[in-house]
């Protein structure tokens, strides 16, 4: 596929609408949306609950529009800066964040998670409980060194990346680079997650056809391992089935430590 075909998150506007409603809603394909909402859920919360990560702070780095991956950590920190990199996907968290009329319906993921926790009631509760923990979202520019340019944030005990890497990193030395700008907001002895897609090509958004970083595992394990991190638990899953919307070849989860 032709780069120049190719439209990228952080450079070209963006149907944010659309793209919550192809990849993260009870319209989208069963299994994709097992893929991108239910099982990233599962895995943080499991990672969480297990009392291994500690700490208040948490960045959540540039993801689109979205906050189910949120709600299933925002029991166990108490402040979350949300760093976007995309204006329109800003506009929708905001709406969300305000209980807009026209802000995306999260319902769904708010029930799986009072689901996770083996409770029988209380999504809103949930829900207002994670607006309180939001305590800013910033746009930010990757090419810079300090992407939150003006604003300097100090460290942060954990660091949440869904595709956020991958969406914004047109190469793999550009991927490296990108990593570094965010262990650089990560304290020592702090986790990073991050939630990939292997040999992915593409996404789809808005008719448009959005570039993603194409890499393998060996690419994630080594890269991971030369910044000086240490991958504290890996899983990977295979796609289910064939989707219209995203070529991806595997969905890897990973927790990493930052060494001291």
């Amino acid at each position: 596929m032709d780069p120049k075909d190719l439209k990228y998150y952080h450079r070209h506007e963006l149907d944010a609408k659309d793209l919550l409603h192809k990849f993260f809603s009870p319209k989208s394909d069963k299994l994709l949306l097992e893929e991108s909402t239910a099982i990233p859920m599962k895995y943080l919360y499991k990672e969480f609950a297990s009392g291994r990560i500690k700490g208040d702070s948490l960045i959540e780095f540039g993801c689109g529009p979205c906050i189910h991956h949120l709600l299933a950590i925002c029991e166990f920190v108490k402040e979350i800066t949300s760093l976007e990199f995309n204006d329109v996907s800003i506009s929708e968290l905001e709406k969300w964040l305000n209980n807009h009329e026209e802000s995306f319906d999260w319902s769904h993921a708010s029930k799986l998670m009072i689901d996770l926790e083996g409770k029988s009631g209380g999504w809103q509760e949930k829900e207002e409980l994670l607006r309180g923990k939001i305590k800013q979202i910033l746009k930010c520019d990757i090419t810079k060194d300090n992407i939150t340019d003006p604003v300097v944030l100090p460290k942060a005990d954990v660091i949440i990346s869904l595709w956020g890497l991958d969406i914004l990193s047109t190469t793999k030395d550009e991927y490296v680079r990108n990593l570094r700008k965010i262990s650089s907001l990560l304290k020592p002895g702090g986790r990073l997650i991050l939630v990939s897609s292997t040999n992915v090509t593409f996404y789809m958004a808005g008719g448009h056809k959005y570039g993603i970083l194409t890499y393998d595992e060996e690419f994630l394990k080594t890269t991971l391992k030369n910044e000086e991190f240490v991958i504290e638990t890996y899983e990977a899953y295979d796609r289910k089935a064939d989707y219209d919307v995203v070529d991806h070849e595997k969905v890897i989860y990973i927790t990493a430590l930052k060494q001291k």
